[in-house]
């Protein structure tokens, strides 16, 4: 995978969310830059764009892959810290964790989840 590499992803916003974070099926993005270690594990700093704003976020401690059940994925995780935010989350901390699995194709599909404090 090299010692650096780009990931993107995107995903429709569910209903029922803030409007910082999307109508209905709005695009929320996701960017990262990540750092692969030599001892297989890695670390990340990306950002989060939503509605409202962007999440800087960064991993707290390096993360790995797994294998999975299924030969061809492999699983990981990875807690960040949010460093900043912009627009209705300027000035804001807290955590997001990656769950996410990397196909044979490098296809990365995630799961994010958050909690996000503004003040």
């Amino acid at each position: 995978m090299g010692e650096q590499m780009g990931i993107e992803a995107e995903a429709k916003i569910g209903p029922g969310f803030d409007a910082a974070i999307g109508e209905a099926n709005s695009i929320a993005r996701f960017e990262a830059l990540v750092m692969n270690d030599m001892d297989g594990s890695f670390t990340l700093q990306g950002e989060v764009t939503l509605a409202g704003g962007t999440l800087a976020v960064s991993t707290t401690r390096p993360s790995s892959l797994e294998e999975s059940p299924d030969p061809t994925i492999q699983r990981g995780t990875a807690e960040c810290r949010i460093d900043s935010g912009t627009g209705s989350f300027s000035g804001a901390s807290g955590t997001v964790t990656l769950n996410f699995t990397v196909s044979e194709d490098a296809r990365f599909t995630d799961l994010q989840t958050g909690i996000v404090f503004v003040g």
